[in-house]
């Protein structure tokens, strides 16, 4: 998709921080400076200042990846809250090799009780991919996603020696 052409796609403050791996204040920045461009949700400001939404095809140039189609549509599924477009986003950034922000995408999908999301993250804390590794909240996310009833999460916890 080419997204110069596509200037429909507005996205939140937060979900444009997230993708791009930045602070909600460098979106900021980057709206005062005019390098990317949004429009005014509220004339008030709110509790982080002005509330903007951003056009998301101002954002490409800021995002560690390629904006295909379906890459786009898992953006707005994950905009409205939804736990696999979340996680979706998160394989879309992994496959990118951007792991760090990936798994921003996994937690947040994990945390909505996402089974594939946890054992995604499972591996991200296992071997420090995009995060530190931490072998206890590597199993702890496993765990979680075994107690889904995750198959694979099911199977590596019995690998690890772990009774299910």
């Amino acid at each position: 998709m080419d997204l110069s052409k596509n200037s429909s796609t507005y996205i939140s403050t937060q979900t444009a921080a997230l993708l791009a791996g930045k602070s909600v204040r460098t979106i900021n920045n980057w709206l005062e400076s005019g390098s990317i461009s949004g429009k005014r949700v509220h004339a008030e400001r709110g509790p982080g200042g002005l509330m903007w939404e951003i056009d998301l095809a101002s954002m490409a140039a800021y995002i560690p990846m390629d904006m295909a189609d379906a890459c786009v549509q898992e953006i707005a599924r994950a905009e409205a809250g939804d736990a696999d477009g979340m996680n979706n986003v998160g394989t879309y950034f992994y496959a990118a090799n951007a792991c760090k922000i990936a798994a921003v995408w996994f937690e947040a999908a994990a945390k909505k009780g996402h089974a594939d999301a946890m054992e995604w993250l499972s591996i991200c804390h296992l071997n420090g991919i995009g995060v530190e590794k931490n072998h206890a909240l590597g199993i702890q996310w496993l765990g979680k996603a075994a107690a889904l009833g995750h198959s694979v999460a099911k199977a590596k916890l019995r690998a690890l020696g772990f009774e299910l």
